[in-house]
């Protein structure tokens, strides 16, 4: 016999129509994510349910607790096997009907299927459950797995163990599922009236205390209301009380309606736990993203700070560089001065004089100067490093609380950034060294070699020559010698020695300051090979390295926003619905 789903129509079949189209779309959104298959198995069984459209009233508890004895107590029919071993190994669905049958309808799935006309009103189904705790492994997963599926749960305790681990456990699944609960202590026939107030207290305090909710609790005996319905006695064990509530639930809103509502419930308690999940993961993926783009903000700053501090060292070796122009030119003019013509110079002594007091200072200072900077840059650049290497780590340290949707990308992710950090902690290992240093030495130690020996050589033989015109000396020819001593002496304030003169002072000014001006620029060049050398290594690190790390974490931002986003919108969509059918009469 097969059993044919409740007739509903008019608006509420429209309602219902429109909440199965919902579930049915989650289920195919969560499709691509393995982690979800049980959420997703669960939203096709209860769009499943809707089309058959009975409310579902589950029986569940511990494995001879009562709970097909409770059933037939309800019934006020012994419809199910009953007995002292686990009789139910499958799960039973006894629907209304105004007949009943006493061979059930076994379905593709394993569900047994009855009817009968005593469930509690039309449109209405009882559920048994194989036991929890049950040593039938396979028991206990069928009746875990129909939970989620229920309208309404009876959670069955035998009075002689109540609150056993499993009995906790699935009463936890049960209200983390949303779903309205109801306790029945069954087999009080087993214990005396001082007992029967223990369980009770004690029932209702591990309620509160380990599930922190307050069901309705019916003590009954099972075993007692089916054997007075033999012997055509009153019911006793207050089953009774049991069917009234049941009643009372059913005459607050068609069953129909209460379905439609329930599994709204265990919808959208679905859909905000992936919200949640997907809304956690991109603020976690834009906390990482900003932190990227921190640092690629810092290697901008910092290679733009080096434009800054260049401009700062060169302006004070510019200004060495002046003070020994200026020396160097007094220099000259201090022994080109008239008076000296005639006088017998020292070439070695005018060479120390001119490396002491023209060349000597201005090594000093530029020594300095140059020090300076660069140990501000590998200083900064240190500091730099260790920043880079700590946001690293801190991004790194947040890629461990993600797991769930994408773990493998975030897996390849963490290997980069454990890469990134390789390298950033090989450049801060560079600058230790002093190699930047001792290369910006040795390039400056050649040309200043360079510039004594030639501006020296060049400044004192234009002295020597110039300052001996008048001097007498061996290495003078006797007409030569009677030429340069005669025709200068001879005419010595004439225009023509003057111009002689003046043209040998401003060539060896010249030569001199050409000379300046060649060392100058290659310290300038030194300093600004070491400092684009610096800001390329910034400029590569941020391209080889960062770039893609927040390419990746882009694509994960904006994966999860739209996954937001998409379950935002179912969130809406039921939303409406309930609010739709909460306004049905």
């Amino acid at each position: 016999m097969v059993i044919p789903p409740q007739t509903i129509d008019g608006a509420l079949a429209a309602f219902r129509e429109g909440e199965i189209k919902l579930l049915t779309e989650i289920a195919t959104a969560l499709a691509d994510n393995p982690a979800a298959a049980e959420d997703r198995r669960r939203l096709l069984d209860v769009a499943q349910d809707l089309r058959e459209m009975f409310f579902l009233v589950v029986i569940i508890g511990e494995f001879n607790a009562g709970k097909s004895s409770v059933i037939n107590a309800l019934l006020g029919d012994e419809l199910l096997a009953m007995g002292i071993t686990p009789t139910t190994d499958a799960i039973h669905v006894i629907r209304y009907n105004e007949t009943t049958t006493r061979k059930p309808n076994v379905r593709e799935d394993g569900i047994h299927e009855w009817t009968h006309p005593n469930t509690g009103a039309p449109g209405v189904a009882l559920v048994d459950t194989p036991g929890t705790g049950s040593v039938f492994q396979k028991h206990e997963k069928i009746a875990k797995e129909f939970l989620h599926r229920s309208d309404l749960v009876i959670f069955v305790i035998s009075a002689k163990r109540a609150f056993a681990e499993t009995e906790r456990l699935y009463l936890e699944l049960a209200k983390s599922y949303g779903k309205k609960i109801v306790l029945v202590v069954n087999q009080i026939d087993l214990l005396n009236p001082n007992e029967l107030r223990e369980v009770r207290g004690f029932v209702e305090r591990q309620a509160k205390d380990l599930l922190d909710f307050e069901p309705l609790i019916f003590l009954v005996s099972a075993k007692d209301a089916l054997q007075a319905r033999r012997n055509g006695q009153p019911e006793a064990g207050s089953i009774e009380a049991v069917r009234a509530h049941l009643r009372g639930v059913f005459s607050e809103a068609p069953p129909a309606k209460q379905k439609l509502l329930a599994q709204l419930d265990t919808a959208e308690r679905i859909i905000k736990h992936y919200y949640d999940a997907a809304r956690a993961r991109w603020d976690l993926v834009s906390v990482d993203t900003t932190k990227v783009r921190d640092i690629q903000r810092e290697l901008e700053t910092q290679s733009g700070g080096l434009g800054g501090q260049l401009a700062r060292a060169r302006a004070d070796i510019d200004t060495v560089f002046e003070g020994m122009r200026q020396r160097g030119l007094n220099f000259i003019n201090q022994r080109l001065s008239l008076r000296n013509i005639g006088r017998s110079f020292s070439r070695e002594a005018l060479q120390a004089e001119f490396t002491e007091t023209v060349v000597g200072q201005a090594l000093r200072e530029i020594d300095t100067a140059t020090n300076d900077y660069i140990n501000a840059l590998i200083d900064n650049s240190r500091q730099y490093w260790r920043g880079v290497i700590s946001r690293l780590n801190q991004l790194k340290d947040l890629l461990q609380e993600v797991g769930g949707l994408d773990a493998g990308m975030y897996a390849e992710q963490r290997e980069a950034l454990e890469e990134a950090i390789s390298i950033a902690e090989s450049e801060l290992k560079s600058y230790s060294s002093g190699r930047m240093l001792g290369e910006m030495q040795e390039v400056f130690n050649t040309n200043v070699n360079g510039f004594l020996l030639g501006a020296g050589a060049a400044v004192i033989g234009a002295l020597v020559t110039i300052l001996a015109i008048a001097a007498p000396g061996p290495v003078v020819g006797l007409a030569a010698a009677a030429t340069l001593i005669a025709a200068p002496i001879a005419a010595l304030g004439s225009y023509a020695a003057y111009r002689y003169y003046r043209r040998v002072a401003n060539d060896t000014k010249a030569d001199f300051n050409k000379r300046v001006d060649v060392i100058e620029k290659a310290y300038h060049e030194a300093l600004d090979k070491v400092t684009s050398k610096e800001r390329s290594r910034l400029t590569e690190y941020g391209k080889q390295v960062l770039t893609p790390i927040f390419s990746r974490l882009q694509v994960l931002s904006e994966r999860y926003e739209a996954q937001a986003e998409g379950f935002r919108k179912y969130l809406d969509q039921s939303n409406t619905l309930r609010r739709g059918i909460e306004e049905l009469k």
